[in-house]
Order: C-alpha cells, then structure tokens, then sequence
C-alpha cells in the first residue's frame, strides 16, 4: 500500500476537486453536470495510468472503470434532472 500512496493521493485531489466544484456550482446544475463528467473521465483516466504503471491494465480493468464512471453519471444526473 505505500508504493501506492501516491497515485491514492492523486485519486483524492481528483475526487475532492470534482466534489468541491460540484459543491460550489449548487446553483447551476449544467455547470454541475459538466464537473460530473469530467471529475468521471480524469477517473477513468487515473485508473488506466495507474494499471498501466502497476503492469496490470487490461480490457476488463478499463471497462470496470468506465462502467463505474457511467453508472455514477447516470445516477447523479437522474437526480441533477428529476422534474
């Protein structure tokens, strides 16, 4: 786990700048979406840089991560635009 506490730590500054961002644009939720989105595709990104170094990225590691990304847009966004 410590030769990995600096890619966990960029995951958190990541997720904490997507959250703060989220937080700060409460009053616009097209602005809010769009932090979703991109706060989810540097996730993506992070997680395939961070197999890709560890030696172990594969096809199913990138869906994993991409189909949790998705899952996630899709549940905030539904709540983001429930009429």
């Amino acid at each position: 786990m410590k030769e990995y506490l600096n890619y966990y730590l960029i995951l958190l500054i990541i997720l904490s700048l997507g959250a703060l961002s989220f937080y700060f644009l409460r009053f616009n939720i097209y602005y809010q979406s769009l932090v979703l989105v991109l706060t989810s595709f540097f996730y993506v990104i992070w997680g395939i840089v961070h197999h890709w170094l560890s030696g172990d990225l594969h096809l199913k590691v990138v869906l994993e991560y991409v189909l949790i990304a998705i899952l996630a847009n899709l549940v905030i966004l539904s709540l983001l635009f429930r009429a």
